[in-house]
């Protein structure tokens, strides 16, 4: 008897274990924007293409993305420029999202730019 008895709580934890792992993601990805930071750094490395670019914090370095319609607006900075970044965090491990920068020092003409247009 103890053998049918054990028998039966694994296939029940089993399922317990699925519909936990099944019902996580989706509670995941229903959190798309998470807390918003500011980061006052200079620019270690950019990827225009790809639509990222590198700076530091206290706690190390920060990928932050960008939207499609930002990238052009990365071409304008540089590698070294100080600058003053505003980003949203995201869950699923995605890097943070940019929401704003002003740039501190730099030649850009895209000093101050609002998520949607620049200004010098």
């Amino acid at each position: 008897m103890h053998a049918v008895c054990s028998l039966s709580r694994p296939p029940l934890f089993l399922l317990i274990a699925v519909l936990s792992f099944l019902i996580s993601p989706t509670i995941a990805i229903a959190q798309k924007s998470g807390p918003i930071k500011s980061y006052y750094s200079p620019i270690v490395r950019l990827e225009v293409d790809k639509g990222f670019f590198l700076i530091t914090t206290d706690s190390g370095i920060l990928w932050v993305q960008v939207e499609g319609h930002v990238k052009p607006h990365l071409k304008t900075l540089e590698v070294g420029n100080m600058i003053d970044v505003t980003v949203q965090y995201r869950s699923n491990n995605l890097p943070p999202l940019l929401k704003s920068w002003k740039l501190a020092r730099g030649s850009s003409p895209c000093k101050i730019f609002d998520g949607k247009t620049c200004s010098k």
